[in-house]
């Protein structure tokens, strides 16, 4: 659901934009999202001598864009597409997939209820962007928590119900890994030994499966925890940064975490 803004983007901004016109050096585009035109100069596409401006931009193409500068009264706004790395782009791209998901979420829901997706968006939209940026943030949130639900006072019960049955069914949560590093070291002679135990015990302590912890170089090791959301996946290494402080000093080890 690519909603349109109000007023200008900010500077540094990263925006979706299509290519409109091409005018010798200088490229023209459609801001998507706040339907302004911006300029692309052609010193903003790439980096070095570009021979031929085509191989970049041609019309209709969409592309993303960072904001350079915001000029409201000469209504100008200056982009750079050479200043967007790779995953900022994909990290944009995959957002913007995620906002058209989320309209074809209302397009279900607004069906089942008989009202049009404008009527549906209009009665959800001012509690959503209270608190969050994008309608999946919320739909995402709503799935992990249904009683956010009730964030949407407009609705009633049964456009509640049918809202909470269409996000449950089509969204599924990430996974998420969270990675730490830890240094053991021991003086005892049986010291590689302790190391082990203590490390084998504080993973029993928490009685997860998705995780692993590896030996990465001389005393330093590395945890991986896989899990639903990052919340989650910090509270199990916490228990486990616990266990292990326990567990170490009870065998007289040097510990470090990171």
């Amino acid at each position: 659901m690519l909603y349109i803004k109000d007023g200008y983007p900010e500077v540094n901004e990263i925006v979706l934009c299509t290519v409109t016109k091409i005018y010798g050096n200088t490229t023209f585009v459609q801001l998507d999202e706040y339907e302004k035109e911006g300029v692309l100069t052609i010193s903003e596409i790439a980096p070095g001598r570009i021979r031929n401006l085509r191989e970049y931009v041609i019309e209709s193409k969409k592309i993303v864009c960072k904001v350079l500068r915001v000029d409201g009264k000469q209504k100008r706004i200056d982009v750079s597409l050479r200043r967007v790395s790779v995953p900022v782009m994909k990290d944009k791209l995959e957002q913007i997939k995620k906002e058209e998901y989320s309209d074809r979420i209302y397009e279900d829901v607004s069906k089942e209820l008989s009202i049009s997706k404008d009527e549906l968006f209009e009665m959800t939209y001012e509690s959503i962007f209270e608190e969050y940026e994008t309608v999946f943030e919320a739909l995402y949130d709503i799935m992990i928590d249904n009683k956010k639900i009730d964030m949407f006072d407009s609705l009633d019960a049964k456009g509640k119900e049918v809202l909470i049955n269409v996000i449950n069914d089509r969204i599924k949560p990430e996974k998420v890994t969270y990675k730490s590093k830890f240094h053991l070291k021991s003086r005892d002679k049986d010291g590689v030994m302790l190391i082990k135990e203590a490390i084998k015990s504080s993973k029993d302590a928490l009685s997860y499966d998705d995780m692993s912890i590896i030996y990465t170089a001389a005393g330093e090791f590395e945890i991986k925890i896989i899990h639903d959301d990052i919340k989650s996946a910090s509270g199990l290494y916490k228990k486990f940064k616990e266990s292990l402080e326990l567990e170490s000093k009870s065998r007289k080890l040097e510990v470090e975490i990171k």
